[in-house]
Parts: structure tokens; C-alpha cells; sequence
């Protein structure tokens, strides 16, 4: 048998010594931080570039102050032709410290946009919230 084969030739992959088991969605899954910081007033990040085909989302509070704060979170992708942006996860009410999950919790799948941003709502008298928002992505 030749290679490449030709005609009527087969070649077994699963009797190869080539054949090696991969766990490819560990291989190709990489963490995101789309915004981490201390905000007091309404507010979003600049464009964030991000290759994926799919992503879950994160949103870890660490401080929050103030009288009756509350924290508004959205992850939105960008229409690139028009500029627009649509929401495709967010979680809303945030009020205290903690470890927070879009209101959707389902992994974005697939992820057809090339651009994220995170875009926030801060209210309350004198409020104050460290939060970081991340993904853990996959190619």
C-alpha cells in the first residue's frame, strides 16, 4: 500500500500508532477578562476583540457600597457593519458582594460576533462596585 492511497486501498486510524486520544475542549478553551475596576457611575468598556466560537460569562463582585447600590451588568456584541450593539448576556439587581451568573446562565453559543464590550448601570446614593467581568472561552 502506498501513500496517499490510492484506488481501493484503506487505511485503519483506530489500529495506528498515530491514533492519540485529545480532550480537545480543554485544549482550546482559554480565559477572558472583559473589564475589572471600581465604578461609581454608568459606563462601559471600549471594544474588546475576541476569536471564539463559543463563551459563559462570569461576574465576580468584591466591593459594594453606599445606600441601596445596585449593579447592572450586560455583555453586549457588535453589529460590525452598523456599529449597533445587542445584549447576549446579562445579570441584573447585583446589591451586595458575590459570585454572579448571567440571568440567562447558558454559555453563548455560537458566538457570532468579533467584538464584546461590557456596558454597566450604577445606582443608588453615593454607590461604589468593584466587580470583574470574565469568560472562559473556547475556540
Amino acid at each position: 500500500m502506498g501513500f496517499p492511497p490510492q484506488g481501493n486501498d484503506n487505511i485503519k486510524i483506530v489500529d495506528s500508532s498515530i491514533a492519540v486520544p485529545v480532550d480537545l475542549q480543554r485544549r482550546y478553551k482559554f480565559p477572558v477578562t472583559l473589564h475589572s475596576g471600581t465604578r461609581t457611575s454608568n459606563g462601559n468598556t471600549a471594544d474588546i476583540e475576541i476569536e471564539a466560537s463559543a463563551i459563559d460569562f462570569v461576574i465576580k463582585v468584591t466591593s459594594a457600597s453606599g445606600t441601596d447600590p445596585v449593579l447592572n451588568v450586560y455583555i453586549e456584541g457588535k453589529f460590525e457593519p452598523t456599529g449597533d450593539y445587542k445584549v447576549i448576556a446579562s445579570r441584573e439587581n447585583i446589591t451586595t458582594t458575590g459570585t454572579y451568573y448571567p440571568a440567562e446562565h447558558m454559555p453563548v453559543y455560537p458566538l457570532v460576533f468579533g467584538y464584546l464590550r461590557v456596558r454597566w448601570t450604577v445606582s443608588g446614593t453615593s454607590p461604589s462596585f468593584t466587580f470583574t467581568v470574565a469568560g472562559q472561552a473556547m475556540i
